[in-house]
């Protein structure tokens, strides 16, 4: 392994290792905040409109990996990280 293939592989395992960190962290900030202000209207929605549920989840899904992307992409540019990929 030459050495700017090590530094790229360095590279790689900060990168991940920081986005495995502000990802477990906003998943249990995300989860205590859905499970309180939205479990008893998702459970509601669910006894009373299973389609409008299924829609709501994925709407829910969704939302949550923009966020997470628009968080660490944030993080990478304040903190001044390289990235393996281009930006356009």
């Amino acid at each position: 392994m030459d050495p700017e293939q090590k530094k790229s592989f360095k590279a790689l395992i900060r990168n991940l290792l920081i986005e495995m960190v502000v990802y477990g962290g906003l998943l249990i900030v995300y989860f205590l905040l859905a499970l309180r202000y939205l479990g008893e209207p998702l459970a509601r929605m669910y006894s009373s409109n299973l389609k409008l549920y299924a829609v709501m989840s994925l709407v829910l899904i969704v939302a949550q990996a923009v966020a997470l992307e628009f968080v660490v992409s944030f993080l990478f540019d304040f903190l001044g990280l390289n990235r393996l990929t281009q930006k356009k």
